[in-house]
């Protein structure tokens, strides 16, 4: 007998698809070359997750480069300035691109950052090697139904290489771009790939809270009195009316409706409507989705101010968490500083955050 599978198997996919666009001549970052663009739209969703993805970024960057006060390009912006950009899109997108110029001898004068979802990978020569990029700030405006036209305005970037940035700023003198993925040259994966459904999960029932709130009707009283009997219009009246009673502000109200003579409600002039409670059924989804979100980031609850009932922040716990998110983002800050002495910048290590509880800062006060 022939094994077909198991009923109900649904088949994998990749989440990120590569097709390639010889009109951009680009290698599209999904099926519709907006990953990064959907990724930020998730995140922007989401406020657990973004409070997760930040804390990341803030235990990526530390306090700085122990030179990041050197000034890095013609705006002023500093070493640590381009670090705090590169953590937020390290966190977010596993990833992060920067605008390099050179000098003739090859060392590098400036350096900008370029926003992660701006950048896209050019088509592969015949060997498979990528030599260069797109970069554009409107991906979004591609049309697959319109002609092939120049409203992305995409620019086009080598792709950064230490032996050939001397060559490149005595001939073009346009820059490089340095693209730092996991695997060199290759689109990365979001860290909130796994769970795009839970954060998404996460802005439904905010939505939920707000429909419950905002389309009840919050503890109202209808008062109720004889009448022969309202026309047609006069009950499109109360049913149109009726809608203004809905939500927060109509809290407490009451709406006086009449009812016919012979009607046994006449006995009960006033009912009580009560306010839905159906927030209640979610309580355990609300709960698993906090739960499965931090447990993907894999961080520690005290950090995101995420404690059980009745539980208080101690100093030895905070530096503890302090010190395991050290460790869990050693091999990132680690990384960035390899990236920086390749490209010939003397910026020095990322100096990790420092737990200060109140009374070591008090003995710092005195001592100092």
């Amino acid at each position: 007998m022939e094994f077909l599978g198991s009923f109900g198997a649904k088949p994998t996919f990749q989440r990120i698809a590569t097709p390639r666009d010889t009109v951009d001549n680009i290698i599209m970052y999904g099926v519709d070359n907006l990953y990064p663009q959907f990724i930020e739209s998730i995140f922007n969703l989401s406020p657990i997750t973004k409070s997760a993805v930040n804390l990341m970024a803030n235990f990526i960057r530390g306090d700085g480069f122990e030179n990041g006060d050197i000034e890095v390009n013609e705006r002023g912006e500093t070493a640590n300035d381009i670090l705090w950009s590169i953590s937020n899109d390290q966190a977010l997108y596993n990833g992060y691109a920067l605008h390099l110029n050179s000098s003739g001898l090859g060392s590098v004068k400036t350096v900008e950052h370029i926003p992660f979802e701006f950048v896209r990978l050019g088509l592969p020569d015949q060997k498979g090697r990528i030599r260069d990029v797109r970069v554009s700030n409107n991906w979004e405006s591609s049309n697959e139904q319109a002609l092939p036209s120049d409203k992305l305005n995409a620019v086009r970037y080598l792709l950064f290489n230490d032996a050939d940035n001397g060559r490149e700023a005595l001939t073009s003198n346009r820059g490089m771009v340095l693209y730092s993925t996991p695997k060199k040259n290759e689109y990365a994966l979001s860290s909130i790939d796994p769970i795009i459904e839970t954060a998404q999960s996460d802005n439904e029932l905010q939505k939920f809270e707000l429909g419950n709130i905002t389309n009840g009707f919050l503890s109202m009283s209808i008062f109720k009195y004889p009448s022969a009997g309202d026309s047609e219009e006069q009950e499109e009246e109360i049913r149109r009316r009726l809608n203004d009673f809905k939500g927060s502000a109509s809290a407490n109200s009451i709406l006086v409706v009449g009812v016919d003579e012979d009607s046994e409600n006449t006995q009960n002039l006033i009912e009580q409507v009560p306010a839905n409670n159906n927030d209640s059924l979610f309580i355990n989804t609300t709960l698993n989705v906090k739960n499965r979100i931090l447990q993907s980031f894999a961080l520690p609850s005290g950090l995101m101010g995420m404690l059980p009932d009745g539980a208080v922040f101690t100093a030895t716990q905070l530096a503890d968490e302090y010190t395991y998110m050290n460790l869990r983002t050693k091999d990132t800050r680690n990384h960035i500083e390899r990236q920086m002495a390749k490209l010939g910048l003397d910026l020095g290590k990322i100096i990790p955050n420092q737990f200060e509880s109140s009374l070591m800062q008090e003995n710092g006060a005195t001592t100092g």
